[in-house]
């Protein structure tokens, strides 16, 4: 739930200038130079840039953004964990109305938080697109909503993981060396982001005492510092990409087997959220 590392790549942001032009199936996305996709949304008529996150678990809109929105206050709350294990308990709202890339979504679940970061305005996250099929295209730069029912001989399955409806996340098998786990897909994360919990170091055969330690602090809470170490893999790799010799993050409390981002696996992936599938394209 909520990107882990999100805060410190976008602030060139503020430079998106694209529209969304009413009633077309695509719209323009601006990939920054870390690999986030930034997309323009209109929430109860206001609009927003925003990260699109298929880690993101919910819409979130941040400070003074989502203190402009009709819903002041919400009885209604979240308790998630993000990645690391952080437990989060957030306050649950519902929009109205958002209009993303000329189609209108009403009565969709959002958190708020009370953060400002140059240039975004929020997260854009999957539950609103369960009943939508969805292209993100790298080459082209365009989100699309197809007219034709996705389609495709490279097909993905995928896992979904909800909390009452409010939340989406999507997970795959993928195979490690030689090992099969599940990882969170997270767009959010960037481009050749790949996590892999510690308690796979025995597994692979790799020690901690000969990787490289970083601590990050929190972007939610200052007060926890989650602990990440550097090594690299073999190979990471499914029925049709494979990444060579990776740079990875063993992350000590990681509440997943792995979570990487979805760049590595083509430049144009459709997805359909309700049949549980990602079509490579490309």
């Amino acid at each position: 739930m909520f990107n882990q590392s999100f805060k410190k790549s976008v602030l060139v942001a503020s430079a998106f200038l694209y529209s969304v032009t009413a009633f077309a199936q695509k719209s323009p996305i601006n990939i920054l130079p870390s690999g986030h996709i930034i997309v323009q949304a209109e929430v109860e008529g206001k609009k927003g840039n925003f990260i699109f996150d298929t880690g993101g678990g919910v819409n979130l809109f941040l400070g003074n953004f989502s203190k402009g929105l009709s819903q002041k206050e919400s009885y209604n709350f979240l308790t998630a964990f993000r990645a690391t294990g952080e437990q989060m308990t957030v306050p649950m709202s519902k929009s109205k109305e958002i209009v993303f890339n000329g189609k209108t979504f009403k009565d969709t679940w959002y958190a708020t938080h009370n953060m400002e970061i140059k240039g975004i305005d929020g997260l854009i996250s999957l539950p609103m697109l369960y009943d939508t099929e969805f292209i993100i295209d790298y080459t082209t730069k365009e989100i699309v909503f197809p007219k034709e029912k996705l389609t495709g001989k490279k097909v993905v399955n995928i896992q979904l993981s909800t909390n009452a409806d409010q939340s989406l996340d999507i997970t795959t098998y993928i195979n490690v060396n030689d090992i099969r786990i599940n990882v969170l897909l997270d767009s959010g994360a960037g481009n050749d982001s790949f996590w892999l919990s510690d308690r796979l170091m025995g597994t692979l055969g790799i020690k901690k005492e000969g990787l490289q330690l970083m601590e990050k602090k929190s972007e939610f809470n200052p007060a926890i510092t989650n602990k990440f170490y550097k090594g690299s893999v073999n190979s990471v790799s499914n029925s049709f990409s494979k990444v060579e010799k990776p740079n990875v993050f063993f992350v000590e409390g990681l509440i997943y087997e792995g979570k990487t981002s979805i760049n590595w696996l083509g430049k144009k992936l459709g997805f359909n959220l309700k049949e549980k599938k990602i079509y490579i394209l490309d």
